[in-house]
C-alpha cells in the first residue's frame, strides 16, 4: 500500500538499498516479526556507536510501514 512504499523510499533514500530487506519483504507468507526485528536493529548506527536519533527513525519507518501512521514523538 501507500504507507509501505512511502516507509520503503524513506529507509532506502536514508540507508539505500538493502537486499536482505528486499528478500525480507517478498518472502511469503509475510513474517512481520522478521521485518520489524530488522528494520529496528540494522543502520542505526554511526561508526560503530549506537544512535539514539537512527533509532528513533528506523522506529518511525517501521511504524509507517507496519501501521500506515507517522508517529514523530
Amino acid at each position: 500500500n501507500q504507507d509501505q512504499f512511502d516507509a520503503l523510499v524513506s529507509h532506502t533514500f536514508n540507508c539505500g538499498v538493502s537486499e536482505t530487506l528486499y528478500k525480507l519483504i517478498n518472502t511469503r507468507p509475510l513474517n512481520s516479526e522478521s521485518i520489524a526485528i530488522w528494520w529496528r536493529t540494522k543502520y542505526i548506527t554511526a561508526n560503530g556507536v549506537k544512535q539514539n536519533g537512527l533509532v528513533k527513525r528506523r522506529a518511525v519507518e517501521y511504524e509507517l510501514f507496519n501501521t500506515g501512521k507517522l508517529n514523530l514523538k
